[in-house]
């Protein structure tokens, strides 16, 4: 459902080709599958059930990927800090 939680978030936010073209659903899928080595089976279904969530459950996936961002920035940043000190 991860993957599916960021191709629907990049396919919502309009315009990713060069051409200013959005892709058929299905082809952007297929993109996302040969990438990353897996099957959305039916990338329909899988929408349906990412937007069945409830909203505070929406993007679980993209929260994580935003905490492991926000942890590795804070740590480099502590770190900077640290060697400016010195």
């Amino acid at each position: 459902m991860g993957m599916t939680e960021l191709l629907t978030s990049i396919e919502l936010l309009g315009s990713i080709d060069e051409a200013g073209k959005n892709p058929s659903k299905i082809s952007f899928a297929n993109v996302f599958e040969q990438s990353f080595g897996f099957s959305f089976n039916d990338i329909y279904d899988c929408q349906r059930e990412l937007f069945k969530r409830k909203p505070y459950n929406l993007t679980k996936t993209l929260d994580a990927l935003k905490a492991v961002l926000v942890k590795e920035y804070n740590k480099r940043k502590a770190q900077k800090d640290k060697d400016k000190k010195r």
